[in-house]
């Protein structure tokens, strides 16, 4: 699985600068910008393996993003793992509705996300995990 493409779409740059150095780590390459408002540019021309999609955002939704991910012919086959702060029942049912692969939450631990990682590209999907 070594070289496999991830894209981050996440707000915040410190998780998305751990979370590449933590997958860089094990071999995999990160693609597209720190930057959320250009994930649908850089799905089209990065074609991630994997997506790790934070919900809470200032300018966008998560779930709309996870929504209109799994909604488009050319990206409803790319695993999403959600990385979020919110752990609410509703919002891990309203993922797993949605076409999540896996609902994990923040804090997390590294080694945690690589499981997740291998999981969903492996095709097991990962279901949920607590950080």
């Amino acid at each position: 699985m070594i070289g496999k493409k991830i894209l981050i779409i996440d707000d915040e740059p410190a998780i998305h600068r751990l979370l590449k150095v933590i997958l860089e780590v094990e071999g995999f390459q990160i693609v597209g910008p720190e930057e959320h408002q250009k994930a649908r540019k850089s799905i089209a021309s990065g074609k991630p393996d994997v997506i790790i999609l934070d919900i809470m955002m200032p300018e966008v939704d998560g779930f709309e993003i996870l929504k209109m991910l799994k909604g488009d012919q050319e990206t409803r086959h790319i695993p999403v793992i959600v990385l979020t702060v919110r752990s609410l029942k509703e919002d891990i049912e309203k993922a797993a509705s949605l076409g999540a692969d896996c609902y994990m939450t923040k804090p997390f631990e590294p080694s945690k996300i690589v499981e997740a990682v291998h999981a969903v590209l492996s095709g097991q999907g990962a279901g949920q995990h607590a950080g």
